[in-house]
């Protein structure tokens, strides 16, 4: 038995993909034709798009074009498929130079962040999270790293809706224990979980900005706590130059002014 959808749904998506596959722009008429739509539906259609900027009409001619927020999201994929590309020898390197396991993380939204690639170091590691795999952010180095450098109305809206679990005796739950956390990060250039979320394992994080200066992604080695906290100025140091090799690959001016 077929699936249940939504024919609204699946009609918004075809009025998508038939803009895909035009050069120009395309009338009421003219799409209720090619899908077989009456025009009030295709009418309704085009009118919740353009209010979700998803397509724009032209005053003028009264016909309909892609709207700016498919190229924002385009962006943003080809962003991150270029992220892992660039950042992927610099991950391979710090875990070969410190023999941890390495990991590039994005923010997603909420109150988590996930996990876009990962390489194994040759030391044991009790890290759970793989590839794909979305964490706490308050609750990990990379998390609290891309928290820090958020604006200040995100990180507002952030701890609008935030619950701050406890993971283990070491997790920070109180929020202006966060707030006073995130400021140090910002002012050292580097974060660190210790044992924030798993018993037993520490992270230390970087952050990875583009050409813009902006923070787009935290690079981090994680390993046992005993072995990470023995070696912790040296795995620091490593991480933040690694992040920074890997800022300059995403096109980070070389004139940047690094903590």
């Amino acid at each position: 038995m077929q699936e249940k959808y939504l024919q609204s749904v699946d009609n918004a998506l075809k009025v998508m993909e038939l803009f895909s596959e035009n050069i120009g722009e395309l009338g009421v008429s003219e799409i209720g034709r090619t899908l077989g739509l009456g025009a009030s539906t295709v009418h309704r259609l085009l009118t919740t798009l353009e209010n979700r900027n998803f397509v724009e009409q032209n005053q003028i001619t009264g016909k309909y074009k892609l709207g700016i927020k498919i190229a924002n999201i385009g962006a943003r994929i080809l962003g991150n498929l270029n992220i892992i590309t660039e950042c992927r020898p610099y991950l391979e390197q710090v875990s070969r130079t410190t023999g941890e396991t390495a990991q590039l993380v994005l923010y997603g939204q909420g109150e988590d962040v996930i996990f876009i690639d990962k390489v194994y170091g040759k030391s044991p590691t009790t890290m759970s999270a793989v590839v794909g795999a979305r964490m706490p952010a308050h609750a990990t180095a990379t998390g609290k790293l891309i928290l820090a450098f958020l604006s200040e109305k995100a990180i507002e809206n952030y701890f609008s809706s935030a619950k701050l679990k406890q993971y283990t005796l070491t997790t920070i739950t109180d929020p202006q224990e966060l707030r006073n956390y995130l400021q140090k990060v910002r002012e050292q250039g580097y974060s660190e979980d210790q044992q924030e979320r798993d018993e037993g394992l520490v992270c230390f994080a970087a952050p990875v900005h583009d050409f813009t200066g902006k923070v787009i992604a935290a690079m981090s080695i994680s390993g046992a706590a005993s072995r990470m906290n023995s070696r912790r100025e040296e795995l620091v140091g490593e991480i933040k130059e690694t992040a920074e090799k890997a800022s300059r690959a995403c096109g980070l001016s070389s004139d940047y002014n690094w903590k």
